[in-house]
């Protein structure tokens, strides 16, 4: 074997080795900073109890919470603008998804009649609604003063 063709496959398998490693990071990042799908039971347990009237905040970090469908198109294009403001906000605060369709109950409860519909959770004070698809730059902006921050 020539010393040409052990360097091709040296590099290679580095390129390889990089990729995989590259690959397991990103993988670690979506787990930690991504938008986790919760029934509303769950939403009992993490959140607040959203069927009582004095909202107490159980969660340690705010919350953002979004309501969808799987037949809403909008609701499809805003889950990977989600997904990046997760990444943006580096564990400060928390993102869920419920699906109105499998969790009627709490989507009685908050009135939603048009989505997508997401629900802003400070960690004082009543939480906030943003109805629509916007940018992402916008949401940032919203959830930013909705936050306090």
């Amino acid at each position: 074997m020539t010393m040409r063709r052990i360097l091709f496959l040296l590099l290679v398998a580095w390129s390889l080795a990089f990729a995989a490693s590259a690959q397991r990071y990103s993988a670690d990042l979506d787990t930690v900073y991504t938008v986790h799908s919760i029934s509303q039971d769950r939403f009992k347990e993490v959140i607040a109890d959203y069927a009582v009237r004095d909202w107490v905040m159980l969660n340690p970090r705010p919350v953002i919470v979004d309501f969808y469908a799987d037949w809403c198109l909008p609701c499809k294009r805003l889950e990977p603008i989600l997904r990046r403001i997760a990444q943006h906000y580096n564990g400060e605060v928390d993102f869920y998804r419920i699906n109105v369709d499998d969790n009627s109950d709490i989507a009685d409860v908050f009135q939603i009649r048009s989505l997508p519909f997401l629900l802003i959770c400070p960690l004082e004070g009543e939480p906030k609604s943003v109805i629509g698809l916007y940018s992402e730059q916008e949401y940032i902006r919203v959830f930013n003063q909705a936050l306090g921050r």
